[in-house]
């Protein structure tokens, strides 16, 4: 009687430990997936982090007046927060300021520190800003000397010439790889400055975060932060990172907005219909037709291809035609990758491209 007891009563002990041994299996296992969880940053690790890249940044300026006016005029905003609002490192940090004199002026720091040129012809890349005081600009002077208290309408860019796109960004893109060391330029644009450890200076467009807006196309992107005022999570924006839903909410380069939808569907996002037929719209109100119109709204989109279009048409000097124009986007972009495999140097892409397109039209 006494063994069976005893015997029954080591069974459930066992049988005890074998449900507990079977509970803690289970849970270790559901922590693992926990760990393995993407979880996003908070809004205190957010701001820690912007505070912390800025302040690397202005670290490397040397002039101490522009570094205090950066601090003051800076807005982060873009796709950096959406990213560790879904719990990744940004690939880069695009920098916007609401004071148009300050932008000109972190341009014309940049462009003083470009090496010097080491041909015969000097280019001086030169900083304007336009009546609009919407934006600032950076073009580059074929030849000659310049400055702001000369006639700037008697000198050449390379803006005047049929591959004048292709002839400054090569010129800019040399120059700023030359640039060596933390937050120095690795690509200079018109549009924008791009310095190593990921900043990239937008100089598109500036004024405030809601102006600046203005220009954006899908809604997530719009929170920003500032300095002063510290991190701002819109509601829509933040419903559409939460769902990976893209919502348009109108730009002023709705084709371009068509382009970003591919790199959007690629990391899971999803767009209804009618968010598509909202960029259809904006998009059947431009004059494509219009040579400056296509070659405004092609900015920043797969720029290296897109320029030899507008340079290739503007050969032509006469108004755009389908049939031609559908002949060089097809050319172009079927040749594309076996150009790409062949070269070695990026710059050298776009004079590439040119030259087989000129070959197999037979100019």
């Amino acid at each position: 009687m006494l063994v069976t007891t005893t015997i029954k009563r080591i069974q459930i002990t066992l049988s005890s430990a074998l449900i507990v041994g079977q509970f803690f299996s289970q849970l270790t296992k559901i922590m693992d997936t926990m760990d393995k969880v993407k979880r996003g940053f908070k809004r205190k690790t957010i701001e820690a982090t912007i505070r912390a890249k800025v302040k690397a940044w202005v670290a490397t300026i040397e002039d101490i007046e522009l570094r205090d006016a950066i601090k003051k005029n800076y807005i982060v905003t873009g796709g950096a927060i959406t990213s560790m609002l879904l719990g990744d490192l940004p690939n880069d940090y695009d920098v916007y300021f609401s004071d148009v004199d300050i932008a000109a002026r972190v341009a014309k720091y940049y462009i003083s520190r470009l090496p010097t040129p080491d041909n015969e012809c000097t280019k001086t890349p030169i900083v304007t800003v336009p009546e609009t005081r919407d934006r600032v600009e950076i073009k580059v002077q074929s030849a000659g000397i310049a400055g702001e208290d000369i006639d700037q309408s008697k000198y050449e860019y390379f803006e005047q010439y049929t591959d004048g796109a292709d002839r400054a960004a090569a010129y800019l893109d040399a120059m700023a790889t030359k640039n060596t060391g933390k937050y120095t330029s690795l690509a200079i644009t018109t549009n924008a400055i791009t310095l190593t450890d990921q900043i990239q200076i937008v100089l598109r467009f500036v004024g405030s975060p809601e102006e600046i807006h203005q220009n954006y196309d899908y809604v997530h992107t719009t929170n920003w932060f500032t300095e002063e005022h510290g991190l701002e999570l819109r509601v829509e924006a933040l419903e559409s990172t939460l769902a990976r839903e893209l919502k348009y909410v109108g730009s002023r380069y709705p084709v371009c907005s068509m382009f970003r939808l591919k790199k959007f569907i690629k990391r899971g996002w999803t767009i209804t219909a009618g968010e598509m037929l909202k960029i259809a719209w904006d998009i059947s109100k431009l004059d494509l037709n219009d040579r400056e119109v296509l070659q405004d709204q092609l900015t920043g989109v797969d720029a290296a291809y897109f320029r030899q279009i507008i340079d290739l048409l503007a050969k032509d000097d006469k108004p755009i035609e389908r049939t031609y124009l559908f002949e060089l986007i097809n050319r172009i972009f079927d040749e594309d990758q076996e150009v790409l495999e062949k070269v070695s140097d990026p710059t050298d892409i776009g004079k590439q491209l040119t030259d087989k397109l000129n070959a197999a039209l037979g100019e």
